[in-house]
């Protein structure tokens, strides 16, 4: 009973910005899709001319995926680092550590709360308005040239780096370390990453750097949250 209410404060907490996450994001792909939607020239090009053979004409079929995907990445990692100063973050701002760690509740279960939470949030703000997204993609012109499946799971790989980051960003609040120190090496280690994941030929093997940079930061912020002084 005592999870469920910090369940749902922390749940409050995540709404404004889980809301301005899903507006904006379904926002800018809506009109993304009905600019493409309209300009259906853009789907085929003929580009291609070689002066010493004459025109070589080529067919392309285009979708606005790419600009969905931009828009998707950009705000998984802005809400990441947004619930993530609001979970751990503020607390430390403020000082109110010692209210939140003296709680008639176990500290795993003040982080517990906190971090379902935070998925709920993705899921809800990011996961269900990028799966709404792909499915009317193919709509936008109705052709031969379906979207291919992997770009599905490219998405929930963005929205997974927003969730990594929200751990970094959490791990970071909690540290005692000094940013010259070894606290900087959490976001370093998380760019690297991020930056890994996009030179990476297949879904598969991202998903798998993807799930080792979450069991890296869930454990130090694990560590880091259930040692933490409640005064500092």
């Amino acid at each position: 009973m005592k999870f469920l209410t910090l369940l749902k404060k922390d749940l409050r907490e995540s709404l404004i910005p889980g809301v301005l996450a899903t507006l904006v994001f379904s926002g800018l792909s809506f009109f993304s899709m009905r600019s493409w939607a309209r300009q259906g020239w853009h789907d085929y090009r003929i580009p291609q001319y070689e002066p010493w053979y004459g025109p070589e004409y080529g067919i392309f079929h285009r979708y606005p995926i790419g600009e969905i995907g931009g828009q998707l990445f950009a705000a998984s990692l802005v809400l990441g680092t947004t619930l993530g100063l609001l979970h751990f973050g503020l607390p430390r701002l403020s000082r109110t550590w010692a209210f939140l760690l003296h709680r008639p509740v176990s500290r795993s279960t003040i982080l517990g709360s906190k971090l379902l939470a935070t998925v709920v949030a993705f899921g809800v703000s990011l996961g269900i308005p990028w799966s709404s997204a792909y499915a009317h993609i193919p709509q936008v012109r109705a052709t031969l040239f379906p979207p291919n499946p992997q770009v599905f799971w490219e998405g929930w790989l963005f929205i997974g780096l927003g969730l990594m980051l929200y751990l970094c960003v959490a791990q970071c609040a909690v540290s005692h370390a000094r940013w010259y120190t070894t606290r900087l090496c959490g976001p370093v280690f998380a760019t690297i990453l991020i930056v890994a994941l996009f030179g990476i030929g297949t879904i598969s093997a991202a998903f798998q750097l993807l799930f080792l940079g979450f069991a890296i930061f869930l454990v130090l912020l694990v560590t880091t949250f259930l040692n933490r002084d409640s005064n500092a």
